[in-house]
Order: structure tokens, then C-alpha cells, then sequence
């Protein structure tokens, strides 16, 4: 070219021609270096639709961007290599040489249109379409122009990659569809790394026309076009003729865009949780949750109206959590399906008080087998009463922790103090909320507190961790949380005797679970632990509704052996029993080792430390009269009657085994002080205070009596008895309901034909009972 300028110009008119060119060439060098610097373009990706999904990255549930569009971000890597091939065939097989622009792409697509009048192929780079998609351009010559500078801009200041990333996730699909992660998800079912051949060739078509060739409205226009990209794969020897042909076999079947709903309350507090990140990966295995999900929504067949179900299942070891139901149905508004139950503040029952006695077990208090009592007892103003309202005497920690007893809990609850409970509680992360104004009292051993289902669950790790709470983690960034709660031995205690409790256990023998159901019965619970996981199942009304009829044992613990028996195995192992829990035979009343004079009934207890506490005859509040569970008599030699020192020269030394005074009424005969205790000798003027002159009983009916209304007058009598003797004030319960009366008088309306018992205790622990029978 410049050989030909210096042949037909002069000398002069070629430096100025030069001069020119080069002037021209620094001038729009400057003016691009301009316009990069005061209008650069850029790829500021738009907010994506959010993704939660599971542990191999299966879709659970997705959350459009603010406008209403789906659109999930993928990298390159993870789209199939099919649907590259398809697209880079299709659209631009030059895209990785040329600066944004393809002139000879561009030149045949003109020179095509000037012959046809019509286009025929376009020349538009995907750099041009990343540019059009980016800015919203139309299809106007001004537009092209635009995109045309635009492409090489940002050419200029982006890679290929990052380019090409742009586009799959911002091409447009139909509908609210953008991204090719978003369009396989929604028209497929999976995600793009999955894509066939064919459905890679479909959706690499599909941005040129995204509302005419939808393949869920337009199939046969779909599988037209998408044969087209098929062809031009084997013309250009991305396929074979039968591989082409095989792929077009393949129908055009795509469903209507609409994300599945897995896990949706976990999504949505995931999405509320970390709202600008793009994809959410959880712990659970999409296949499992269904299962899961499916187990509640079958659970309503036999649940009450307006009521629903929560399940959490932690990992051992790990925390994962695996399992998360927040609902019964998300979709049912009659069972209040959008409120996430497994953070919802609840009263927990009794599912606390295996921690009671584990940390009563800790400060040295209790064994698996001391003594309790499982009879009516004042705790000052405190009155609880069993959820069976009925009462049995003597009792052991392990029976009262298989049993859910009250009272003995409360008992125990008091010794260890409602305030130091509280707050080894909380440190332990149980979030514990009391009702506004409240102290710590006795009523947390009954559920007198709220909490919920995940930090229930955190709590009963514990038991599968050596005493140590680990906090449950729902993304691979939480962190790993544990707080110590019990000591390694307590906590295998209080685990070994959960597994060992009912004969629900026979199905999963390593299953060791609590039941729990709260006053009214408004919420009733199962949490445990497995050989692998920590699990919990409530299930009651959100509007705080009772379930009459329902409780624990009998409506939560069927789900949770359900979900139990589906979770699957991992490599964790359950601590062994520690060194510090061993085997031991302890004697009642007293609780001391076996063997021993003063042993009534034989137990085998496990033992923490060695530490073998003694028997808790009463309550704090009340001062029974006896202390400790063996007196040292002195008797009249000869008489074996009973001889207060001072009283008599001539005596002998008797040691006798004394029970609690509360449970003389449930005693065999000969154990009971009474028949224990000789009578005092008639030369003794000291009374030792041993035996109440007037020992506390009913009068007015008698034990076995049956009662029945009159046979003439169809009357039905009142039942009037009396407290004779014993210590004001005087607490009346019928078949263990606590009466309003507190007096030594009772006057009784007959009740309905049944079998009943009628109690009588007063603040000293002292009580009667008798047994009657109304009939029809």
C-alpha cells in the first residue's frame, strides 16, 4: 500500500498522506482510550436467584432475584461439556480468536441479507450478546453499532472466561427464565452439569427465540430447532451421523418452569440468614428429607385438626443436621404450615429432667437406684402432681427417669437448687426462657420454661458426646460449637437407662429417648439419641391448641422411630462406659452398699466415683421425723420394748432400717415404723418423739368400702371424711388430683361409678390413703 502511495504521489503529498494516517490511527486510539476511560463497560452481574440445596448439590429450594427472575449462578465448570460444544458450534465457533467482533461472521450475514432480504444467519459474536443482554439493546442499526463497541470494550477489559460466564448465567430462557443453570433446573429437573446431548442442543438454540421455541408450550418448534443445532454439530464434526441420530430420537418433554419446594422452612431461614449468597449447600440428602417430609404429612391422618409436626436429626460427631421438617405441609394454612416449629419457643415437659438427674449424679446427690418418693409432697407452696396422677411410694431414680415421674424429679430438682440448674443449663447453650419476671423455681422440672426443638436437640447430644452439647449445623459455615453439661459418666449413665426404658425400646435397643408432654397437653415430644444421631420429633398445635388425648410416648415416639429407622449409618462410635461408672448392690431405705443388717430390698445401681449418697427422707421445706434411713434404739432387756436413754439401766442397742415417713402407706407391714419401731416401755416418762401419739388417718370410711346410691330413694350420698391427727395444714387429693380443700374435713359429692383412692399428707410428709369403689 505504501509502495503504491510513493508511485503516484510526490514526495510532499505522501509524508502529508502519512502524516494523516498516522494522526487518524493516534487520534481514534485516543478517542477509544477515552471512551474505556469515561464509559467503560463492564459485567456487573445481576443479583442472582438464591439456591438451596443439598449435600450432592440437588436442588431443595430456590428464591427468584427481587424482579421476580430465576436465575442460579454456575461457573463453567460446572455446565456440561455437551451444551459448550452446542452453543461455541452454534453461535460462535471463532469465539476464542477473535477481539468481540467477527468481521467475516458479520460481512456474510450483510452481504446474506442484501440477496435474500431477510437474515439468514446472524453475525452477532456471543461477546456481541453478552453486550446486548448486559445493556438491554434492541435489534436497530444504532444498537448494533453500540454493540459492536461494546464487545470490543469489554473484549479490552475481560477475559474469555469471564465473558463466557456471563452469558450462561444471563442468557434468557422464557418466561423469567435466565441462565442455563435456571433454564436445566426448571425445564429438566436437574442441573446443567446433567444435560443429554439433545437437551444441551435445545437450550443452546433457545436464547435466540427464548418465548417462541419454550419447549413446554412449543415442543415440535423446540425439537425443529434444536435438530438444527444437531446437524450443524455433525457438519462441523462435533458428532457423528449417529449420534446426531440418536440424540433426535430423544422427545422434547420439559415441564412447566416451576422450582421444587424441599426443606422449604430450612431454605427460608437459610435465605433469611445469608440473603447475598448465591448457593446455600446444607447437610441433608434430598432423598432422605423427602422421607421425612413424608413421615409428617402421614402423621396428620391420626393428629387433631390445626396441628402439625417438627423433626431435627443431627449427626453424631459432626452436627450436621441431615434432617429438618419444619412443618407438617407447608402449603396447609389451616395447620399454620408456614411456621417453623423446630425454633419456635415451646414448654418442653418433662424432657428436661434427664439433665436434673444427670447433674445431680455430678455434685453427688443420686445414683441410678436411690431412693425417691413418688407420693404427695409440699415443696413450701409447691404442689406437684404426677402426669398418671397416681402415686407408687418408693421409687429409684432409673424407674422415675423410664417413667417420667414428677414429684421425684421435683424432689431432686430441689436438692440441686432451680437457680444453679438455670445456669448450668444456659452455659450450656439450652436457651432457656423464662416467663417475664420469673426466677429460676421447681416448675422447670415439669416444662415451667420455653424452648425449642433445636436447642432440645442440642442439649440431648450430649448423651452420644461424653457430656459435651454440640450446637447443630446447618451449612459448612457454621462452626463446630460444644459446651460441657454433664460428665462423661453421667451422661452414659442417663443414656444407658433412657435405652433401657419401656418396651418401645425393643425395636431400636441403642434408641435412648425421652418423652415429654406439656400442661394441657399442648405440645408433646420424643428426643434421643441413636447409635448415629441426634434426633427430635414435636408435635402439637402452633395456635397453642390442646391435643386431648395425645402425648408423648404415645403420638411423638412412633414418628421418631420412624425417622430413626431411616437414617442411615455413619463411622461414629458412642463413647464406652468410662472408668468412673462402675456396678454396685446398694440396700433401701438407707442406700448404703450391700451387704448390710439394714437392708430391706437389694438394687443394682450404677455408681459414679464410688460416691454412694444417702436417702433423702423428705423435702427441704418440710423436717420429717426421722432424718435418716436407721434408727439406734436402745430397748428394755427382756421386753424389747423401747427405752430412751436416762429412762432405764438395763437396755440393749437396736438398729433398725427406717423409710421416708411419706411412704409408710405404700409399705409392706413389717417395714412399716409402726411394726418397726417397739412401743414404749410404760416405767419411761421420756417420750422420744419416735412414734406420733396420733398418727395421721382417715375416718369416715373405711379401705375397700363400696359405695352405692340408695336403692328406694335414688339418692347418691357425699362422701364426708376426716384427717385424724397428724400436722396442719392437711392436702386432700382424689385419684391424684389435688382438691381445693386444706382442711381436716372433707365433704365429697359422690363421684361418677368407678374405682377410686383418696389421700390425705400433711406439711410434715405424713399421709393416709384408702380405696373405695362406687357403683352404678
Amino acid at each position: 500500500m505504501l509502495k503504491l502511495i510513493s508511485f503516484v504521489m510526490p514526495r510532499t503529498r505522501r509524508s502529508k498522506l502519512c502524516a494523516g494516517i498516522l494522526g487518524s490511527l493516534i487520534l481514534i486510539i485516543l478517542c477509544w482510550l477515552l471512551l474505556n476511560l469515561i464509559a467503560p463497560a463492564d459485567l456487573t452481574a445481576r443479583q442472582p436467584a438464591q439456591v438451596v440445596v443439598d449435600q450432592h448439590g440437588q436442588l431443595l429450594r430456590a428464591f427468584a432475584d427481587p424482579n421476580g427472575v430465576w436465575r442460579y449462578h454456575v461457573s463453567i465448570d460446572q455446565v456440561s461439556p455437551y451444551y459448550l460444544d452446542s452453543l461455541f458450534t452454534y453461535e460462535d465457533r471463532w469465539f476464542y480468536h477473535h477481539w468481540g467482533v467477527n468481521p467475516l461472521a458479520l460481512g456474510r450475514a450483510a452481504w446474506q441479507r442484501l440477496r435474500h432480504g431477510e437474515i439468514i444467519s446472524g453475525g452477532s459474536t456471543l461477546t456481541m450478546q453478552v453486550a446486548r443482554i448486559r445493556y438491554g439493546l434492541k435489534g436497530g442499526w444504532a444498537d448494533k453499532l453500540h454493540q459492536l463497541l461494546l464487545a470490543l470494550q469489554l473484549e479490552w477489559r475481560y477475559s474469555k472466561q469471564e465473558i463466557l460466564e456471563y452469558y450462561l448465567n444471563h442468557a434468557p430462557f422464557g418466561g423469567t427464565l435466565e441462565g442455563v443453570e435456571a433454564a436445566s433446573r426448571s425445564y429438566f429437573g436437574y442441573p446443567a452439569a446433567q444435560l443429554t446431548r439433545a437437551q444441551a442442543a435445545l437450550l443452546a438454540v433457545l436464547p435466540q427465540a427464548p418465548s417462541r421455541n419454550r419447549p413446554d408450550r412449543y415442543p415440535q418448534r423446540a425439537e425443529h430447532e434444536r435438530n438444527k443445532v444437531l446437524d450443524r454439530l455433525v457438519t462441523f464434526g462435533k458428532l457423528s451421523i449417529d449420534q446426531a441420530a440418536d440424540a433426535k430420537l430423544e422427545a422434547v418433554v420439559a415441564t412447566p418452569p416451576k422450582a421444587p419446594i424441599i426443606a422449604p422452612l430450612l431454605a427460608r431461614r437459610l435465605h433469611q440468614l445469608l440473603p447475598d449468597q448465591p448457593v446455600i449447600a446444607t447437610f441433608l440428602n434430598h432423598d432422605l428429607q423427602v422421607s421425612l417430609e413424608e413421615i409428617a404429612r402421614n402423621s396428620l391422618h391420626y393428629l387433631p385438626e390445626r396441628s402439625s409436626v417438627a423433626i431435627l436429626a443431627m449427626e453424631h460427631g459432626s452436627g450436621r443436621v441431615v434432617g429438618y421438617v419444619g412443618s407438617a405441609d407447608f402449603a396447609d394454612q389451616q395447620r399454620f404450615g408456614h411456621v417453623d416449629m423446630v425454633t419456635a419457643w415451646r414448654s418442653p415437659g418433662s424432657t428436661l429432667k434427664p439433665f436434673i438427674f444427670g447433674l445431680a449424679m455430678d455434685e453427688g446427690l443420686v445414683h441410678s437406684e436411690s431412693l425417691l418418693l413418688n407420693v404427695p409432697l409440699a415443696f413450701g407452696d409447691y404442689r406437684p402432681v404426677n402426669f398418671t396422677h397416681g402415686y407408687s411410694g418408693p421409687v429409684s431414680v432409673r424407674t422415675t427417669l423410664q417413667q417420667s415421674l414428677n414429684i421425684p424429679s421435683v424432689q431432686i430438682l430441689e436438692r440441686l437448687e432451680p437457680g444453679h440448674f438455670y445456669a448450668r443449663m444456659q452455659t450450656a447453650g439450652a436457651d432457656l426462657h423464662l416467663p417475664p419476671g420469673a426466677r429460676p423455681s421447681l416448675a422447670l422440672a415439669l416444662g415451667g420454661v420455653a424452648t425449642d426443638l433445636e436447642h432440645l436437640v442440642r442439649l440431648y447430644s450430649a448423651l452420644a458426646h461424653g457430656g459435651e452439647t454440640l450446637k447443630p449445623r446447618l451449612t459448612s459455615a457454621d462452626p463446630e460449637v460444644r459446651e460441657p453439661l454433664l460428665s462423661a459418666g453421667s451422661a452414659w449413665i442417663i443414656r444407658t437407662l433412657l435405652s433401657q426404658s419401656h418396651d418401645r425400646q425393643r425395636r431400636h435397643s441403642s434408641f435412648a429417648v425421652k418423652t415429654g408432654t406439656s400442661y394441657g397437653n399442648r405440645d408433646t415430644w420424643a428426643v434421643g439419641v441413636t447409635a448415629h444421631h441426634t434426633l427430635g420429633v414435636w408435635v402439637g398445635s402452633p395456635d397453642n391448641a390442646a391435643m386431648v388425648g395425645h402425648f408423648g410416648s404415645v403420638t411423638a415416639v412412633p414418628i421418631a422411630q420412624a425417622v430413626a429407622a431411616l437414617l442411615p449409618q455413619t463411622s461414629y462410635q458412642l463413647p464406652p462406659q468410662p472408668q468412673t461408672v462402675t456396678r454396685q448392690t446398694i440396700c433401701w431405705p438407707g442406700g448404703q452398699p450391700a451387704p448390710s443388717s439394714l437392708c430391706d430390698e437389694e438394687h443394682q445401681a450404677w455408681i459414679l466415683d464410688g460416691m454412694m449418697p444417702r436417702t433423702f427422707m423428705g423435702t427441704v421445706a418440710t423436717i420429717p421425723l426421722i432424718p435418716d434411713a436407721q434408727l439406734n434404739l436402745h430397748v428394755a432387756k427382756g421386753s424389747g420394748l423401747r427405752a430412751p436413754l436416762g429412762c432405764l439401766n438395763e437396755t440393749d442397742e437396736l438398729q433398725v432400717p427406717i423409710w421416708p415417713a411419706a411412704v409408710q402407706n405404700w409399705l409392706p407391714d413389717q417395714w412399716r415404723n409402726r411394726t418397726r419401731i417397739p412401743a414404749l416401755d410404760p416405767r419411761c416418762q421420756i417420750d422420744d418423739g419416735l412414734l406420733p401419739d396420733v398418727p395421721l388417718r382417715i375416718s369416715g370410711i373405711q379401705d375397700g368400702d363400696r359405695i352405692k346410691v340408695h336403692a328406694s330413694t335414688n339418692q347418691s350420698p357425699a362422701i364426708n371424711v376426716t384427717a385424724v391427727g397428724g400436722q396442719p395444714e392437711w392436702f386432700w387429693f382424689l385419684n391424684g388430683e389435688l382438691l381445693p380443700e386444706n382442711g381436716p374435713r372433707l365433704k365429697l359429692p359422690l363421684p361418677v361409678p368407678g374405682h377410686y383412692e383418696l389421700i390425705v399428707a400433711d406439711q410434715s410428709g405424713a399421709s393416709d390413703r384408702i380405696r373405695f369403689v362406687v357403683e352404678p
